[in-house]
């Protein structure tokens, strides 16, 4: 079997997902994840390995197409998606005060392909132990289901994503839903690598779980 063919991008063939041209609302089904969890600031040294710790997992993942003595069923080339991320926080933020960031707890995340399996993330995680000489245990395979949602694309800090988070509550107050905490308080995808661009010139999609207000249900 050769793999020719151009390799599918999800930021293309499922641009409803990554692209939202306003605040909107989406239902998200179940994805595929290779996740890291963790709590303390993004500026932090665990943030920072906890991203790194998700790309030679992905990339064992993308490339097992080379390998001669390890085949994935109905395996297909891929481009590695944007990272993603889930946020909340141990402390109810207050009203006009700035977050604590080192009271943040996230989940990173790369989304994988309908093929990968526990199985397929377990052998990819072998490989980067392999190759980097590190520790891959705390990658973990999931299954992620956003479902209902309201999502915006915000550009610029992530310390100005309050203006965002303003809207998107503004559109949902207009469309009778009502925004919700889950585990998480809500997704970002960073259309931007914000290792290398300059904080206002970030693009990134937030997005927030919702659901119809009681008084509006039929």
């Amino acid at each position: 079997m050769t793999f020719e063919t151009e390799k599918v991008d999800f930021k293309k063939t499922e641009r409803k997902f990554y692209y939202p041209k306003k605040v909107e609302v989406i239902t998200v089904p179940e994805m595929t994840y290779l996740t890291v969890s963790g709590a303390g600031e993004p500026a932090g040294e665990t943030f920072q390995k906890a991203i790194a710790s998700l790309y030679p997992v992905a990339y064992a993942i993308s490339m097992s197409y080379k390998k001669e003595d390890y085949k994935i069923p109905n395996f297909y080339r891929f481009v590695v998606p944007p990272l993603e991320g889930l946020w909340t926080s141990k402390t109810v933020p207050k009203k006009d005060e700035p977050l604590k960031k080192e009271d943040f707890v996230w989940k990173v995340m790369l989304r994988m392909p309908e093929f990968v399996t526990k199985e397929v993330v377990e052998w990819a995680k072998e490989e980067a132990e392999r190759k980097k000489k590190q520790d891959f245990s705390h990658v973990k395979y999931e299954k992620i289901e956003d479902g209902f949602c309201v999502q915006a694309l915000h550009k610029g800090s992530f310390d100005e994503e309050a203006q965002t988070f303003a809207q998107m509550e503004e559109f949902a107050a207009s469309e009778g839903l009502q925004l919700i905490h889950r585990a998480y308080h809500h997704r970002e995808i960073y259309l931007s690598d914000f290792r290398k661009t300059a904080p206002e010139k970030l693009k990134t999609v937030l997005r927030q779980y919702a659901r119809v207000k009681e008084e509006e249900k039929i």
